[in-house]
């Protein structure tokens, strides 16, 4: 017999399940937000949020929207929101990415709020990691036909 006296202790939180995942599933699925990596400090961070009420103008409601969504009901509108390879950012997002630490991905995805307003992250599953707000579009700007 042990001479010391035994300390209760909570059992361990389950880890999440990852093999028997299916990569497709976040399909059938509504968007989850999270801003855990959202970049204060860069070109694209909270003093563009603050500026002239963008934060609660412009993106909570328009993402608030999206939670009605299904991923797959996003996707379908894939000329608005869709993922980008990260070769095709200007270089000074791509830099951004290096410093951050972020540079690992191949691609970003974004949301088009409306006119040039993007918000941009990644998407892992049905989370969509909140990174930066482009207002002026100007991390990936399009490529004008006939010009």
């Amino acid at each position: 017999m042990s001479k010391k006296p035994k300390i209760a202790q909570s059992p361990a939180p389950p880890s999440p399940r990852l093999g028997n995942e299916n990569p497709e599933e976040f399909r059938d699925q509504t968007p989850v937000w999270s801003i855990s990596i959202f970049d204060h400090q860069g070109p694209w961070g909270k003093h563009l949020c603050e500026q002239k009420d963008h934060l609660w103008d412009e993106i909570y409601p328009k993402l608030r929207n999206y939670e009605s969504m299904t991923w797959n009901e996003i996707l379908q509108n894939s000329k608005r929101d869709h993922s980008i390879e990260v070769y095709k950012l200007i270089k000074l997002a791509q830099k951004r990415l290096v410093e951050l630490r972020l540079d690992d991905y191949d691609n970003l995805f974004r949301f088009r709020l409306s006119g040039e307003m993007r918000v941009w992250g990644i998407r892992e599953g049905r989370v969509f990691r909140l990174l930066w707000w482009d207002p002026e579009h100007e991390i990936c700007p399009s490529i004008k036909k006939h010009t």
